[in-house]
């Protein structure tokens, strides 16, 4: 019976490199997500209200957790919410819970509760709330609506809070609706995040496999190719292709990961 272990010792690895567990301080930052990550933290200096869109597995909340990461306790205060295929008065039940409130019935009351909470940390603590969104092309076209009067603060004058929509590529073809422009014309910053170009998915692998301990090249040049040609760029997908290709060629007893390797990743995700 084969463990873990057995595929750590194998290829000389500390710990499995492709997991989704991830630290934090471990988050390559290649160049295109460095840009992306560059723009969220332009959006938490300037405030208002911003949007991230990608595909699935880009990773877009791999951006946002390092952004969380990197927000001083002392001037930021961040609510992450990824629970959005809800109603208006459980999505506020959500962001009272996140700021310390007791919930009501009332959506009204808990509006007004919510704006005092905010300006009051704003004002009283120096703390700058940050919303960040996740899977946002779930909320419903209500709950869109009320985000730009959330984020109203003394007759639209003062930002008290920043808000961050990260959700799917058709979450921004919704705000082609007249009733969504309020909120479309409030956007200051849009964060694009794509599926990584052949180099940086090539540094990608290389560079999860040497965090985790590995001294010599373990995929072959044709096998990060094919690999990457498979995912797309896509993070995601990148991960899965690698470790079923790592463990593959571990099956077979091969140190190094080949083609032969990544193809049967392939085909097997294929009929799953």
């Amino acid at each position: 019976m084969t463990t873990h272990k057995d595929l750590l010792s194998h290829f000389s690895l500390t710990r499995l490199p492709f997991s989704k567990e991830i630290p934090v301080d471990e988050l390559i930052r290649l160049p295109s997500v460095e840009k992306a990550f560059s723009l969220t933290q332009l959006l938490l200096e300037s405030r208002g209200i911003g949007l991230m869109i990608g595909k699935s597995g880009t990773g877009k909340s791999s951006l946002l957790r390092y952004l969380v990461h990197t927000m001083h306790p002392g001037l930021y205060k961040p609510l992450y919410l990824c629970h959005t295929s809800c109603g208006l008065t459980e999505f506020y039940t959500h962001i009272c819970a996140g700021l310390g409130l007791q919930p009501t019935s009332r959506r009204s009351r808990m509006f007004r509760m919510i704006q005092e909470r905010v300006l009051s940390l704003a004002k009283s603590e120096r703390l700058h709330v940050v919303l960040l969104i996740d899977e946002a092309h779930h909320l419903s076209t209500d709950i869109l609506k009320e985000i730009r009067l959330l984020a109203n603060f003394e007759f639209d004058s003062y930002n008290a809070m920043t808000v961050l929509l990260c959700g799917h590529e058709d979450l921004r073809l919704r705000f082609g609706l007249s009733l969504l422009e309020p909120l479309f014309n409030s956007i200051t910053i849009t964060i694009a995040v794509d599926g990584l170009p052949k180099e940086e998915s090539f540094s990608y692998i290389e560079g999860r496999l040497s965090q985790c301990g590995a001294c010599a090249p373990v995929f072959t040049k044709a096998a990060l190719e094919l690999a990457h040609q498979a995912s797309g760029g896509i993070m995601r997908a990148l991960n899965t292709i690698a470790h079923a290709s790592l463990l593959n060629a571990f099956m077979k007893k091969n140190l190094q990961v080949e083609t032969e390797h990544v193809k049967a990743s392939i085909e097997r995700s294929r009929e799953m």
